[in-house]
């Protein structure tokens, strides 16, 4: 049982600090919580109910049998292999990380040691730690069998839900979120500059912010097709064609991917079933249209 284990929390940033305070919450333990600087440790320890503080990554992971890798993606790697090397791991112990991109055999050196191995990865923002982070989210697992029968037991503990995918489709996997999470804040930061060129000024983004909320809640009562909104939906060719010079003279560096956008937004429009046939080829038309008329 995962509340039979004790975990060591290695990174103490906003999902390290997230899991401590999930964690206490839900009643596992959690012996320490270790990071680069004493106040970090000390701050994740604080949230976990102050279990041992450390900056000696080792120490922590050797009071446990239950080690979270919760570092950047880049030291995952050379996290693991040092954490072996001082003999942090041992037979019938779990090492995981939360790399959304990265497969388990990251891990390989903790592995080598007699662990078990997973990548655990919420589909999930951690802006600010708190203990129902966790709460509602999908956490994807890939690793070895015992590993992913941890990660499932920790996902229902924290009030997830756990499914688990091959480590061939892990970059697949996290380039759909980045599409659909990362991109869609860039996409709001160019939208707000066009609005602060609109004349809507310091109020572009709180304009911005409902609209993009109410997408969202769209989407969670809607297929993606049932949620389309906006005037390809509509075929209005006349408004896209506006939209297209409006760009091509106040932004034009953003007109080929107005263009990228157009064309799987009308591909959406076509699958939702109200778009007629000779609306939507004019569009593809204009949206494919090397210049502006």
């Amino acid at each position: 049982m995962v509340t039979d284990r004790k975990f060591a929390i290695v990174g103490a940033g906003a999902v390290g600090r997230s899991l401590a305070a999930a964690l206490r919450a839900r009643g596992a333990q959690v012996a320490a919580v270790a990071s680069r600087t004493m106040a970090s440790a000390r701050a994740g320890a604080a949230l976990a109910g102050s279990p041992l503080a450390s900056t000696d990554l080792a120490v922590a992971a050797r009071l446990a049998d239950a080690v979270a890798l919760c570092v950047p993606d880049d030291v995952v790697a050379a996290v693991c292999q040092s954490l072996a090397q001082a003999g942090a791991f041992e037979q019938g112990d779990v090492a995981f990380h939360f790399s959304g991109a990265l497969p388990s055999q990251i891990l390989a050196p903790a592995q080598a040691c007699g662990a078990s191995v997973l990548s655990f990865h919420p589909v999930q923002t951690f802006a600010h730690p708190h203990a129902d982070a966790f709460r509602g989210a999908y956490c994807v697992l890939e690793g070895d069998e015992a590993g992913v029968a941890f990660g499932r037991e920790l996902a229902a503990l924290l009030g997830a839900t756990p499914v688990a995918i091959g480590a061939a489709d892990k970059p697949l996997y996290h380039a759909a979120l980045c599409l659909a999470c990362n991109y869609l804040v860039t996409l709001a930061d160019l939208g707000t500059g066009l609005l602060r060129a609109a004349g809507l000024g310091d109020h572009a983004l709180s304009a911005l912010l409902p609209l993009l909320r109410g997408a969202v809640e769209n989407l969670a009562r809607l297929s993606p097709a049932e949620a389309l909104t906006g005037p390809i939906s509509r075929g209005d060719v006349a408004t896209l064609h506006s939209h297209l010079r409006a760009l091509a003279g106040a932004a034009p560096a953003l007109l080929p991917l107005y263009r990228s956008l157009g064309l799987h937004t009308l591909a959406l429009a076509v699958r939702k079933g109200t778009l007629a046939e000779d609306r939507a080829r004019a569009v593809r038309e204009l949206l494919e249209a090397s210049e502006d008329a």
